[in-house]
């Protein structure tokens, strides 16, 4: 006996068929899953598709595979997966309890807590560096654990690696012209052929030295959850030569989804740390094309769910500009790296310079140059002693800031020649200051980018305020001298808007920096 999906969801969206009775069901779609969110429990149910490499199609099979995803994500969490239970339908039609005819399976979860999940904890600034080392080491203990041997081994061997690519390009072909440019797919194709070419050597003494695991295979940050032990759930159960894998290939996963959100030093961090607790020193070596390979993938199946009737046309567009975006990240992982950036800031005072300028630094791993400091240091002064100065008197004349940003740019051109990217908080309220800085990324060969930030005049008053507080606050800024303050800066100019940016600081800084580090980095 069965029933179509539709009257499946239909029958599960009603809370009244759960044995404790959730308040409420919400229903979540991905392209071969149907998540129940039922109150605390959570119940997911496969879809009867096939995609070549995943094959759900009869109810035996997605039976099978409930069980396996249970076994298989044990090893990585505590108490969160409870089991499998059987969908019937009965003369009162479909229910949880067993009676009747089985006509589906379900894997039954803990709701996970969304506010523990990393990529939630990124969205609200709670990751630090001891959580960025706690889930190196956690992982690296995870892959000295999995199993491993002669069978699985052989999936970590350069014909197998080359397989796998071949089929990640062979089945994008379809999307050429929509969701990836003919140039992109040529290159990554090329590149990582080449890259594979050049490094047989190290993959085969890999092959030999057990760096080939049963692996989780799906290890994005929203998979991974951190409460008193770091946990990691939803691994891949459906094929096995999708976890059979090198270590690199998997660890190479997650530094890949915290590039694509525009953490890259976090990613460095971990990986970093990860070599070191593991004692494999060579994984660094492999991660340029194990991260171009797992960015590929979310490509890919981003474009598969272009295909699927139940996405509406707002998400599928949604879909597309992302799996394009993942697209171009796999193929700059296989080109050298971008020459470094001068990033400045520029608005009034109160705007969020500094507060932006904090948070892009953290991102990128590099300590921004902040003109309220420079200002006082030169002047014999510590951040925290205020100089509350008339507009353009005392450290703040012209020919004061004249000193200060010299000083800056300077810092800058050191760091610059270095290879190192800077970003500059200050202003930058003057257009020759801004020429300025344009000339030093230039001279040094660096990109530069100009970032404006914007905020209500009424907005900045009350950020003023509650600033006049703070001890430890170095800005002098203040609301007597904003009016003067905003009738002299001069405004950014069309001739600027090659290298401009503007964020309004009222609205999702999240959104803004995750978007201009994609551009920055990798596109």
């Amino acid at each position: 006996m069965s029933r179509s999906l539709d009257d499946l969801i239909r029958a599960m969206s009603d809370p009244a068929i759960y044995p404790h009775r959730p308040a409420g069901v919400e229903v979540i779609q991905t392209h071969i899953s149907v998540v129940f969110i039922a109150g605390d429990l959570v119940y997911k149910v496969k879809k009867p598709v096939n995609f070549g490499f995943l094959d759900y199609t009869t109810l035996e099979k997605r039976q099978h595979f409930c069980h396996q995803e249970v076994i298989l994500n044990s090893r990585f969490s505590e108490r969160i997966y409870l089991g499998v239970v059987e969908i019937c339908s009965g003369p009162g039609g479909i229910n949880l309890r067993g009676g009747g005819d089985a006509v589906e399976a379900a894997v039954v979860m803990r709701h996970i807590p969304q506010d523990r999940t990393m990529i939630r904890m990124l969205e609200d600034d709670k990751i630090t560096p001891e959580i960025l080392d706690r889930l190196a080491d956690r992982l690296a203990f995870f892959h000295s654990v999995a199993a491993t041997g002669p069978e699985i081994s052989l999936f970590g061997s350069s014909d197998v690696i080359r397989r796998n690519l071949a089929e990640n390009f062979e089945q994008t072909v379809p999307f050429v012209g929509s969701t990836i440019d003919r140039e992109t797919h040529e290159a990554v194709v090329s590149l990582s052929f080449a890259f594979l070419e050049t490094h047989e050597d190290l993959i085969a003494m890999r092959m030999k030295g057990g760096f080939i695991r049963d692996c989780h295979g799906d290890l994005h940050l929203e998979h991974v959850v951190i409460l008193d032990e770091i946990m990691l759930y939803d691994c891949i159960e459906f094929n096995d030569r999708f976890r059979y894998s090198d270590t690199a290939s998997d660890l190479g996963f997650l530094l890949m989804d915290l590039d694509f959100r525009g953490y890259p030093a976090y990613a460095d961090r971990i990986a970093r740390r990860y070599a070191r607790t593991s004692g494999d020193r060579d994984v660094l070596k492999l991660l340029g094309l194990y991260r171009s390979y797992r960015a590929f993938v979310r490509g890919k199946v981003l474009s598969f769910s272009l295909e699927e009737p139940e996405i509406s046309p707002e998400e599928k567009a949604a879909a597309a500009g992302t799996a394009t975006d993942y697209f171009r990240l796999a193929r700059s992982y296989l080109v050298p790296p971008l020459h470094p950036a001068l990033i400045v800031t520029s608005g009034l005072m109160a705007s969020g310079k500094s507060f932006m300028a904090a948070q892009l630094a953290k991102r990128l791993g590099i300590v921004p140059l902040r003109s309220d400091e420079v200002r006082k240091e030169l002047h014999g002064l510590t951040p925290a002693e205020h100089q509350l100065d008339k507009f353009r008197q005392g450290i703040y004349t012209p020919g004061a800031t004249d000193l200060t940003y010299r000083a800056l740019l300077d810092e800058a051109r050191r760091e610059l020649e270095q290879g190192k990217s800077v970003i500059v908080d200050a202003s930058f309220s003057r257009l020759a200051d801004r020429k300025a800085a344009l000339e030093v990324a230039q001279a040094a060969g660096a990109r530069f980018r100009l970032i404006e930030c914007t905020a209500p005049d009424d907005v900045i008053r009350s950020r003023l305020t509650a600033r006049a507080g703070k001890r430890d606050e170095p800005s002098d800024g203040r609301w007597e001298i904003f009016p003067q303050h905003k009738a002299a800066y001069e405004p950014v100019r069309a001739e600027e808007s090659s290298y401009h940016g503007i964020w309004d600081s009222t609205t999702s800084l999240n959104l803004f920096l995750t978007s201009f580090v994609r551009e920055l980095l990798f596109f």
